[in-house]
């Protein structure tokens, strides 16, 4: 069931709203950078993301890497919005703690198909799992997911969207495996401004969704592949190192 976790930072929610950007001509991402003058770095940017990971630097056991979600988590929206599937959170309980610097969550969001690739191989779905600290800086978790069972997490919130409510108690303390290895570089958002400076953590394992439930996401996203291509690599430092965020 695991392959690809991405812990990353998006995109979509961040990207300026003042001008019009999509995944489709003419505003589709090799234009991003023509549309307005504060998108250059879509163009002109030498650390933009995604990327394909094919180079990295081994540093096992780092441990420096925490993940601390409720088992109740309550998101403060759930919509369609920036061209994905988002739910939205305020409460500093839900955080990521990464060498000693605390990242609160603000949202979750969806791709299809997933943005980053391992050795070019993405899987067809990606949540994104967006941090900020207290000065603004993002670290975001992206965690892909391949065809299965179906997924607790991604049910509950398509039965809240069905029904135009906002679910409570999400059981995010389960989300991730307990155990996770993961690549980490710097990168930018991948959507307009494509401001650079993000922190982003992809690792190895995968989660499991239905067929029914990505063709649910699908049509709420309006079977739009939202999905930035790579952009050239110039030569990222990347890191492989592993976590073990709870007990099995």
């Amino acid at each position: 069931m695991w392959r690809y976790l991405l812990l990353c930072a998006p995109l979509s929610l961040w990207a300026a709203e003042s001008h019009h950007w999509s995944y489709q001509h003419p505003s589709a991402p090799s234009q991003w950078g023509h549309l307005h003058k504060d998108y250059e770095l879509c163009k002109s940017g030498k650390n933009q993301s995604p990327i394909d990971i094919e180079h990295y630097y081994n540093a096992p056991d780092k441990e420096n890497l925490g993940v601390f979600y409720q088992a109740d988590a309550s998101p403060i929206s759930l919509d369609y919005s920036h061209h994905t599937f988002v739910a939205k959170f305020n409460s500093p309980k839900n955080h990521v703690i990464y060498r000693d610097h605390v990242y609160n969550l603000v949202n979750l969001h969806f791709h299809t198909p997933m943005e980053f690739s391992i050795h070019k191989q993405r899987q067809p779905l990606s949540m994104h799992l967006v941090h900020k600290d207290s000065s603004g800086l993002l670290l975001v978790l992206g965690i892909g997911f391949e065809i299965g069972q179906p997924n607790d997490l991604i049910a509950r919130l398509l039965e809240a969207y069905a029904h135009k409510q906002v679910p409570s108690d999400l059981d995010l303390e389960t989300l991730l495996p307990p155990s996770i290895s993961y690549y980490h570089f710097n990168g930018s958002l991948t959507t307009p401004p494509c401001t650079e400076g993000v922190a982003w953590f992809i690792i190895e394992e995968t989660l499991s969704v239905s067929q029914e439930q990505l063709e649910e996401l699908q049509k709420i996203m309006h079977y739009i592949k939202n999905r930035r291509p790579p952009q050239k690599d110039y030569n990222s430092v990347i890191v492989k190192s592993s976590a073990i965020l709870r007990e099995p």
